[in-house]
């Protein structure tokens, strides 16, 4: 049987906005400061104010 008093392991998310005004929620597990990403990472990165994200409302 299992301890109803043991610690969940839920994830936990939080609301996110981007420069354009765009609400996100993520796992915070995922987030990094931008300072702290690899270039390799950085070059991932799109600004998405001037990209079309169609699977984020824009």
């Amino acid at each position: 049987m299992s301890d109803v008093n043991a610690p969940s392991k839920r994830q936990q998310f939080v609301w996110v906005k981007d420069k354009a005004g765009n609400e996100f929620v993520c796992p915070v597990d995922v987030l990094k400061k931008p300072s702290e990403m690899s270039p390799d990472e950085l070059k991932d990165c799109i600004d998405d104010a001037t990209k079309p994200q169609p699977y984020a409302g824009g």
